[in-house]
């Protein structure tokens, strides 16, 4: 009987925001997120957390990557030139989810201001590709909890 007591003491005293923190706080899960927006979003796709496209690069620009400078992505703007705003990506975690902040100042651009906030942040598509990631070791962060 008292096996079901603890058992039920501790469902009971289970809280969802502490688990969630706990996945947003793991390194593997925030490398995770970071890749889903700069890789996925910016580089692959060329969008923002919206779906918005980003836009493309100049005639100019696009003679210049083709001839082998900087990244050699021509078909979208990806803001990886340098890699420097990617290596930026950072995430902060709180009880009620996470924050992805990155430093959006480029030489004498602001990317926050060319291109918006929202090419940090995650799409729909992305979030749910993200829970299906932390899905397994959520399950098991309850149950250790459960049956501690």
């Amino acid at each position: 009987m008292k096996d079901i007591e603890r058992l039920l003491n501790n469902i009971d005293s289970l809280d969802l925001n502490d688990i969630l923190f706990a996945m947003w706080s793991r390194n593997d899960t925030q490398d995770y997120i970071i890749e889903l927006n700069t890789e996925d979003q910016l580089y692959e796709e060329g969008i923002r957390s919206d779906g918005s496209e980003i836009g493309e690069y100049t005639p100019y620009t696009k003679q210049l990557k083709s001839t082998g400078s900087g990244n050699s992505r021509i078909d979208h703007i990806t803001l990886k030139d340098t890699g420097a705003f990617y290596k930026s990506f950072k995430i902060k975690p709180n009880k009620k989810g996470f924050k992805i902040i990155a430093n959006p100042n480029k030489d004498d651009t602001n990317l926050f201001d060319e291109f918006g906030v929202d090419i940090v942040g995650l799409t729909k598509e992305n979030v749910f590709k993200l829970l299906d990631f932390i899905e397994p070791m959520f399950n098991e962060e309850v149950e250790k909890r459960i049956f501690a």
